[in-house]
Order: structure tokens, then C-alpha cells, then sequence
């Protein structure tokens, strides 16, 4: 190799750093948006789901964005969770029923249902209602074995989808985990690791022979986190995470410690996910929606770049 290349060889870990931190954030469209979440597949497509029904569709490289799902599609109501599952080919999203709290969205079905939609054509394809009492289905993770994980924040439990399933399965059920049970996401290791909005806890659920539940450990970190959100892997046993009360964090897990190292604060992030080196997140501004009285929204909804690190 001449000295040249050797020369842009040395500079390319700095040119790729340098990229990522010129984005810029990503106007979202409406002023009803209200995203609680976003998932981003490996060619920058992102979805943006809606807590006031809806899945909006947009390009990283161009910003471009459009309405894919209807609010009310497919019986869909407000979303929580959404989930590119590039091996099942369906876009999952976690819909609820909040007409109690003064959100409604028309045609949407009643109570909480984990929706399925086709990735290449945005077609209804897989309703699976959440058993039990008062269930609230929030985020989800898709493992090794091409099964779906669902965040039930209403119960101390996560459930499962098997590929070719019609209904919901309880993975797991443990006292341990509390209610609040929010961003979930799978390790290299091949564990699940969940963490609580409510109590800022971080959880690992080994993942067992025969794909059950094993042991739950409670790990400790570095410092609190503020109502953890949406989680999502990095790499190994690292995960980015939205902490609600104000930042975006990077946690790197070490047995059962785990180093939490801030990477942007002064926000309010609920939602966010990795497209080649940087997070992106959205800020879903649920005071607004659901205290409109007290709370006033900000303009433009957006998603949100920040560099990994």
C-alpha cells in the first residue's frame, strides 16, 4: 500500500465520524404526529409510528416522508412500538386503545393489539390481541429464532410471537420485573435485556435451551436511568437507549454492571434506533397530547441524529 492510500486508509474512521455528525435532523410532516418510536431498516428507511394513529414512511439519505399507514388501518390505534422485522417481513407496531385519556383514533379496534403489516406493501397481515387485564403493549425485539418479544408495560411479564402463531404466548411473567416495562432488545449474547420506564431498572432475561426464559437478573449501572424508553442494540452487549427525562444514552453491559455514558441531554427522547453509526430519535411530547390544557407542543416533530460513541 503507497502512502497515499495508506493516507486515506488512516482518515476514513474520521471522515465516517465527521458524516455522521453533519446530519441533520429530519422535519417530520402533520402537527398531530405525536411519535412515541422509530425503527430504521438496513437501507435508511424509517418508521415513524403515531400515537394519534398511523405509520409515516421516510427516506434518511433524502428526508423525503409519506403517509404508509392510514390511522385506523387494519384496526390499528395508537402506537407505541414500531419494529422493522426484516425476517418476517412485517413491519410490527404496538397499538392501544387511550379513548379513556381523550385519544381517539377511528376505525381503530379496542384494547391493546400487536399489529403486523406487510414491509413491502403496508397490507394488514397479523392482529394478535394481549391477554389478561389491562395489558399495554409497548415496545418489542425480534429474536434469533425469528420469534417476536412484546414489552407488556400494564404487567410484569413479556410475551411471544412464533413465526405462523395466531395468538400471543406468555414468555415470561416474573414479580421481579415490575410494572413498566418499556425497551427491550437482544444481545449478541443472545439474551434479552429489558428495562421499566417507572423504576429506571435494567433487566437480562437469559435466554434458556428450548428458547424459554431463564434466570432474570436486576444489573446494576453507573448511574440512574431516567424513565429508559425505547432500546436498541449496538453491538455486543451495548445498547442505545431513550431516556425519557431528558437523554440519549449509550449502555455498555460488563457482566452484571453496566457503564451508562451519555451521548445527548436537554431532550426528552422516547423513541430511537442505529442506522450506520448514528442514533436517531423522536421525542413524542406525550404531556402535550394527553394534557393539552398544561402542556403546549413544539414544532416541527423530528427525527433527531446523534453519533454513536
Amino acid at each position: 500500500m503507497n502512502r497515499g492510500m495508506k493516507l486515506i486508509v488512516g482518515l476514513l474512521p474520521l471522515s465516517l465520524a465527521v458524516a455522521a455528525s453533519a446530519q441533520q435532523p429530519i422535519d417530520l410532516p402533520g402537527d398531530r404526529l405525536y411519535p412515541e418510536s422509530v425503527s430504521i431498516t438496513p437501507d435508511g428507511t424509517a418508521y415513524v409510528g403515531s400515537m394519534n394513529g398511523g405509520v409515516v414512511r421516510l427516506a434518511l439519505a433524502s428526508g423525503k416522508a409519506e403517509q404508509w399507514i392510514a390511522p385506523g388501518a387494519f384496526g390499528s390505534g395508537a402506537i407505541f412500538g414500531v419494529l422493522a422485522d426484516t425476517r418476517n417481513k412485517l413491519l410490527w407496531t404496538c397499538t392501544n386503545d387511550f379513548r379513556a385519556r381523550g385519544v381517539t383514533v377511528p376505525g381503530s379496534d379496542a384494547g391493546s393489539v400487536l399489529k403486523g403489516f406487510d414491509l413491502a406493501t403496508g397490507q394488514g397481515k397479523v392482529s394478535l390481541p394481549l391477554p389478561g387485564t389491562g395489558p399495554i403493549c409497548n415496545d418489542m425485539a425480534v429474536g434469533k429464532d425469528g420469534a417476536v418479544y412484546v414489552a407488556d408495560t400494564g404487567q410484569p411479564r413479556i410475551l411471544r410471537w412464533t413465526p405462523g402463531a395466531t395468538a400471543l404466548e406468555i414468555w415470561i411473567e416474573d414479580p421481579v420485573l415490575g410494572g413498566g416495562l418499556d425497551g427491550l432488545a437482544f444481545g449478541d449474547d443472545g439474551h434479552l435485556y429489558i428495562n421499566n420506564v417507572r423504576t429506571g431498572a435494567l433487566y437480562r432475561v437469559a435466554m434458556a435451551s428450548g428458547g424459554k426464559a431463564g434466570a432474570v437478573t436486576t444489573l446494576t449501572t453507573s448511574r440512574p436511568l431516567g424513565s429508559p424508553d425505547g432500546m436498541r442494540p449496538l453491538g455486543g452487549t451495548d445498547f442505545a437507549v431513550a431516556e425519557s427525562q431528558g437523554r440519549v444514552s449509550r449502555l455498555s453491559v460488563k457482566g452484571d454492571t453496566v457503564e451508562v455514558t451519555t451521548l445527548a441531554e436537554g431532550i426528552r427522547p422516547t423513541g430511537l434506533d442505529v442506522h450506520r453509526g448514528t442514533i436517531w430519535h423522536v421525542q413524542g411530547q406525550l404531556g402535550a397530547l394527553f394534557n393539552p390544557g398544561t402542556q403546549s407542543t413544539t414544532l416541527p416533530f423530528r427525527l433527531t441524529p446523534v453519533p454513536v460513541r
